[in-house]
């Protein structure tokens, strides 16, 4: 005797699908069946259990009592299954995550710490995806993303690194050779470096909103310099040929250096921050959980940035 009296597997993963979808024809399209087909194996399991599984309606069905308890145990039953399935494929494969942060966020702040990371985990396949678009965690483009904004995003659990200032940056040969700037307004006078879309990629921080932050008004006299790419940008600052915002996390250990100087106005504090987040579903992840604890200790020895 069987251990387990069930119909067929394949009217099960049916039945699943169709009251999931609530359409016999959405079924079928997702399970590539005919809809023919599909109504074949749900009138079968149906005369199997003696019971009526769904009501139909006009252009419309809806579970019965019955069904609805068998979806339920279904559900669950697959669920077990798949995570299960999941767990034993993963033990068999080299651990692969990817984390995906904008283009300045990888190349000044992630890449040269990584080494660390890779030290400490040298089985994992570490995959950086370099982006200034966002990126949907719940879609499945990375395991783990760098957000901007203010922590809340559903389905996505997110940890603060830090905040988020801006400030004018540039070369100390620049500001010897403009003797000139004393203060913010007289920052309009001066070629301006541009990020490209940065009122998008960096929230609404661009130099008018810094300017009016300062409290000046005016609006630059000369024509200034833009570039797609904040990396260039900052080489451009640092080769001399203009004034660039610089953002903390990247700029104060250039400062720090003396490869860029802070010429004149305060900081400007956004109520944004930085964070790193991955899919609730993805969160209990091992190699994920591990990454996510390596940027904390990361950000813990960089205190100034928070």
């Amino acid at each position: 005797m069987r251990k387990y009296p069930l119909p067929p597997l394949s009217q099960l993963h049916t039945f699943e699908a169709v009251s999931r979808r609530e359409s016999f024809s959405a079924a079928a399209d997702e399970l590539c069946l005919t809809q023919s087909a599909v109504s074949r194996q749900i009138k079968a399991l149906e005369e199997n259990l003696g019971r009526s599984l769904f009501r139909r309606k006009h252009r419309a069905i809806e579970l019965t009592p019955e069904g609805g308890r068998l979806f339920e145990a279904v559900t669950r039953g697959l669920d077990e299954i798949a995570h299960c399935v999941g767990e034993l494929r993963d033990a068999n494969e080299t651990p692969q995550i990817t984390v995906a942060a904008s283009v300045a966020f990888s190349y000044f702040w992630l890449m040269p710490r990584l080494e660390r990371f890779t030290a400490r985990h040298p089985d994992v396949d570490l995959r950086v995806l370099a982006t200034d678009q966002q990126v949907d965690l719940q879609k499945g483009g990375a395991d783990i993303a760098v957000l901007y904004g203010d922590g809340r995003w559903e389905g996505v659990e997110a940890r603060r690194l830090f905040g988020e200032r801006v400030y004018p940056v540039c070369s100390p040969g620049y500001l010897l050779d403009h003797p000139e700037l004393l203060c913010p307004n007289d920052v309009l006078d001066q070629t301006l470096l541009h990020l490209e879309g940065g009122g998008n990629i960096w929230g609404a921080v661009d130099w008018k909103a810094w300017l009016v932050r300062q409290g000046v008004s005016g609006q630059p006299v000369r024509r200034g310099i833009s570039l797609n790419s904040y990396p260039m940008v900052l080489q451009g600052a640092e080769a001399g040929r203009g004034i660039a915002l610089g953002w903390s996390y990247i700029t104060d250990p250039l400062l720090a250096e003396g490869r860029l100087v802070c010429p004149v106005g305060e900081p400007l504090k956004t109520n944004s921050s930085y964070y790193v987040g991955a899919s609730q579903g993805r969160i209990g992840n091992p190699v994920v959980a591990s990454f996510l604890q390596w940027m904390m200790e990361e950000v813990s020895e960089g205190a100034d940035f928070v």
